[in-house]
């Protein structure tokens, strides 16, 4: 619990001017279920076998699960570094062969299972107390009987469904012998089903794109084409993409204040999108509108950005430049970088000096994967 509050916490939040919430508000809307620590769409298949694997070994106690999880996890990334051609985004690859009883931080379960769970794979959060009670279950049902008069066993003594906890794909190999990054038929068939029937996924642009396998992958978010996209899915991408623009602007301008007004390519930059954003017709009451947030401190700071933006009050030093040194300092605190002689701007080191892509990333791997040519 301490942990959870720690990262919902704004004061922890990884962006100098937190607005976080808003981007991952916005990436959770268009795409349900991803995270930038995914690689590759195989971990939606492999990880419910995993967890079923995990079911037929013993345990006293649920908290043996966890390390029986990872070991099963220890051998699929083996089996997958060696089955796999490119072998980029493996989680733990970098342990394997290593003499030691630690593992990656972030673990496959850990990186996934937001994702399983959002694309209904998974179905609950309590994964190890149901796998230790499925195994219990599993171990402690009677054995099938056999007839006297008949050479078929007894259905009667049936097993209940103990794995409800989970769905399971078809598949016909064994990760625990073999596997790799390539998605057989049965892993597309399985993961796509899941994401065009998941509630959470409804409506979205994920579900859009892996529904229309013809849909153009775009190499930036920005450039997705909206025209070929329905009209409220287009609304979305624009509003987002326009957020995009508007923190890019004000992200570009704490550098300058940062550089202590040295930059002049900056200042020169600042400028020029600066005009962009007078002309481009952005209502940003409309853009925060399309989002919903717990906190309300973030689209009030964008909200007071834009007032002195079309104020023209941009002079250094002026009411935009201490809007966003104050809002640095309340969220980082301490640790924030303008007027902090600890840290030093270096020109070549901008902070957050690129436009939000809302992990779209991360959905330009998963849309190549389920396009490519299957293999049987």
């Amino acid at each position: 619990m301490l942990q959870v509050l720690k990262m919902t916490s704004e004061s922890v939040a990884l962006d100098e001017l937190g607005i976080g919430r808003i981007r991952d508000a916005f990436a959770d809307k268009m795409f349900p279920g991803i995270s930038t620590l995914q690689k590759h769409m195989k971990y939606f298949s492999l990880m419910p076998q995993l967890y079923r694997k995990a079911t037929e070994k013993r345990y006293n106690r649920p908290n043996e699960v966890k390390a029986e999880i990872i070991r099963l996890e220890k051998i699929m990334t083996k089996n997958l570094y060696e089955g796999s051609t490119d072998k980029r985004g493996i989680t733990g690859s970098d342990m394997i062969n290593k003499n030691s009883n630690n593992y990656v931080k972030y673990d496959p379960a850990y990186i996934y299972n937001t994702g399983l769970q959002t694309f209904e794979i998974l179905r609950s959060t309590q994964l190890y107390e149901l796998i230790y009670s499925a195994s219990k279950a599993l171990h402690n049902a009677p054995k099938a009987i056999k007839s006297e008069d008949e050479d078929t066993n007894n259905d009667t003594g049936e097993k209940p469904n103990i794995f409800q906890f989970c769905s399971f794909p078809n598949v016909d190999y064994d990760f625990t012998q073999r596997c790799s990054l390539d998605l057989t038929a049965e892993d597309k068939a399985f993961i796509v089903d899941h994401i065009l029937n998941a509630k959470e996924c409804k409506n979205s642009l994920l579900r859009y794109i892996v529904d229309n396998p013809d849909f153009p992958i775009a190499e930036t978010f920005e450039q997705i084409p909206a025209t070929l996209l329905p009209a409220d899915l287009a609304e979305t991408q624009d509003l987002a993409r326009r957020f995009a623009d508007f923190m890019y602007m004000i992200h570009i301008r704490y550098n300058y204040i940062f550089s202590q007004y040295q930059d002049e390519e900056l200042r020169t930059l600042f400028e020029e999108k600066l005009a962009e954003f007078r002309n481009s017709g952005t209502d940003i009451d409309k853009v925060l509108n399309a989002i919903t947030i717990r906190e309300n401190s973030s689209k009030r700071f964008c909200k007071n950005i834009t007032e002195q933006l079309f104020a023209n009050d941009t002079q250094v030093g002026g009411a935009l430049d201490q809007l966003i040194i104050k809002r640095e300092k309340d969220v980082k605190k301490s640790r924030r970088k303008i007027e902090n002689p600890a840290y030093t701007y270096n020109p070549k080191k901008r902070i957050h000096f690129y436009k939000l892509s809302y992990r779209w990333e991360t959905v330009k791997v998963f849309a190549d994967e389920l396009r490519k040519g299957i293999k049987p």
